[in-house]
């Protein structure tokens, strides 16, 4: 390592740890890999820390390692997501939720709400790269093009693409951001209630919803559309599950969510309920019922 550029990059690390984990996760969609793959990443650049040429581009460098470190995983696991599939939901301790941004609607500096990471893992990872890369690390066409080997015309087009793709994985983009807050409090409250008639008042009747169970939880094979299809699968998850539930707002992937526990089962989280809103009313609602996925959440309820 080099001695004269060592304390800029152990710097630009340190300022940089929670935002490279962060990028992380939005390439994979996983807390665990995510844990990896940021900490792959930091040891990389220091013990390529010769390789940096302008103190002053540290950071845009880390995030462009971070990248190639995502880029070389995904090309390794190279497995098919299901449609239902959703990421792993995550208690941020100290990352501030995305600010609206009317140039950038697609998705946001330090975006990390579920719905928008789980979109993304929607799209080839190159494409996904080139997004993160330009819209939110705010790197320029020249590195992105770098970053995944090919030139600016060629990541300019990708990034279009990536757009798009993300734009239609999303189902729509014209939300609140961030989601409203009373909103989610009134669902709680209908959920824990177990009133289909209170959900009812709260949904869009183009609302739609996803549940991933894992493969491990049965559930719905693609997404639900439209309230009242929404309400007849909520009133039959009642008829199954008799037992009471708490639930409580907290503080998930930067937004108020939903966490549904069993009292009656030691507090055991049953499902992390995530909506977007849009006028006063639910317009999508994404469901994790995967125990391994809601596993890490059970510290959130302590």
């Amino acid at each position: 390592m080099s001695k004269s550029l060592s304390p800029t990059v152990l710097a630009a690390v340190e300022r940089c740890r929670k935002r490279l984990w962060a990028h992380c996760y939005r390439m994979t969609g996983r807390r665990a890999e995510a844990d990896d793959l940021s900490q792959e990443s930091i040891a990389r650049a220091i013990e390529r820390a010769d390789e940096l040429k302008d103190g002053a581009a540290a950071e845009g460098w880390l995030f462009r390692i971070a990248t190639t470190v995502c880029l070389d995983h995904l090309r390794r696991e190279q497995r098919r997501r299901a449609l239902t599939e959703l990421v792993d939901p995550v208690a941020f301790d100290d990352l501030a939720a995305a600010a609206a941004d009317p140039e950038a609607a697609t998705i946001l500096r330090d975006d990390v709400r579920l719905a928008v990471v789980a979109a993304l893992q929607h799209l080839a990872p190159k494409q996904r790269a080139v997004l993160l890369l330009h819209d939110v690390c705010g790197l320029p066409l020249a590195d992105v093009a770098a970053t995944v080997g090919t030139n600016a015309n060629a990541a300019k087009a990708t990034l279009h693409r990536a757009r798009a793709a993300l734009d239609r994985a999303r189902g729509g983009t014209v939300v609140d951001v961030p989601v409203d807050g009373a909103l989610v409090e009134e669902l709680a409250r209908a959920l824990e209630a177990r009133s289909v008639d209170a959900l009812a008042r709260l949904l869009a009747d183009d609302v739609w919803g996803v549940v991933d169970g894992g493969g491990v939880v049965p559930v719905a094979t693609r997404p639900t559309v439209g309230a009242r299809a929404l309400l007849r699968r909520f009133a039959n998850l009642l008829r199954r599950v008799a037992l009471p539930v708490e639930c409580r707002v907290v503080q998930l992937n930067g937004e108020a969510a939903v966490l549904v526990s069993l009292p009656t089962a030691g507090q055991t989280v049953f499902a992390s309920v995530h909506v977007e809103t849009r006028a006063g009313r639910i317009v999508a609602m994404r469901v994790v019922r995967d125990p391994v996925k809601l596993m890490p959440l059970q510290e959130v309820l302590q």
